[in-house]
């Protein structure tokens, strides 16, 4: 075991049931938690996300007055390499079922990830560090985000709050939508499922070319926008619109919109 932030510790932990290897990183803010413990947020692609979620709640924290944002826990998970994001294992943990867009022996494998997260880890880290089971949050964007939402569907009283940002519903919509149409989730209290503005039409800032042009066909083919607002409509049906937060945020992108999207999923952590 290692220590990197402040406060934060790393170690590799083996999932006990496929025998995978995961990096988990832990950050616990200063001070005496709560009687009932921590607040947790379990953030996927760990590598590319802990640090960043780890500023946030020690810059918004400080002054929940006015930030709306109080103070938790951080639990990265990683696919135990330096890459910030490892394509292929990617496809292997976050998915449930193959794709027709994308061709790859490796999917699958989310089902197996969900229980090392819900059935191992999270109990595990609960007991050792004082973390609130009834209190926590599932963060994941793009592909891992698609995993969140089959997360909810299949899990949905492991997490009290979900998000998914950007979320590949592409990769198999109609396995989505049988499994978010069975959902039955009192237990749930928020929903974020956002998108960025220009993930239908080129940002302004990318350049003209072949590469905008393959790009742009990609994403007609995927249709991001269109596929979160159906995965909304059928969220609405079954939570109720209380429960779900559903934003397109102007002027950002795939990407860019990751930034806004945790401090808004900080706040609805925290939202009474």
């Amino acid at each position: 075991m290692t220590w990197s932030l402040n406060n934060s510790r790393v170690w590799n932990c083996r999932a006990n049931s496929s025998g995978i290897d995961y990096q988990i990183s832990l950050w616990l803010p200063e001070g005496t938690p709560p009687a009932q413990g921590w607040p947790v947020i379990y953030v996927l692609d760990g590598n590319a996300m802990f640090s960043t979620f780890v500023e946030a709640i020690q810059r918004s924290g400080r002054r929940p007055d006015a930030t709306g944002v109080g103070r938790a826990a951080v639990v990265g998970i990683a696919h135990g390499d330096e890459r910030l994001f490892a394509t292929e294992l990617r496809y292997r943990d976050f998915t449930f079922e193959p794709s027709a867009l994308v061709q790859t022996d490796a999917a699958g494998g989310g089902g197996a990830f969900l229980d090392f997260i819900t059935g191992q880890l999270a109990p595990d880290l609960a007991r050792e560090f004082n973390l609130n089971p009834a209190h926590q949050m599932l963060f994941g964007h793009s592909l891992a985000g698609y995993f969140v939402l089959n997360a909810l569907a299949l899990r949905p009283r492991a997490f009290a709050c979900y998000a998914a940002i950007s979320p590949s519903v592409w990769w198999h919509p109609p396995a989505l939508a049988e499994r978010l149409q069975a959902l039955n989730a009192p237990e749930v209290r928020r929903v974020l499922l956002a998108t960025g503005e220009w993930e239908g039409n080129p940002a302004p800032w990318l350049p003209l070319g072949p590469e905008l042009e393959q790009l742009m066909k990609r994403r007609q083919t995927r249709a991001m926008l269109e596929h979160a607002a159906t995965v909304a409509d059928l969220l609405r049906e079954r939570l109720g619109e209380q429960r779900l937060r559903y934003r397109c945020f102007p002027e950002e992108d795939h990407s860019s919109v990751v930034m806004i999207a945790i401090q808004r999923a900080l706040r609805l952590m925290f939202e009474a």
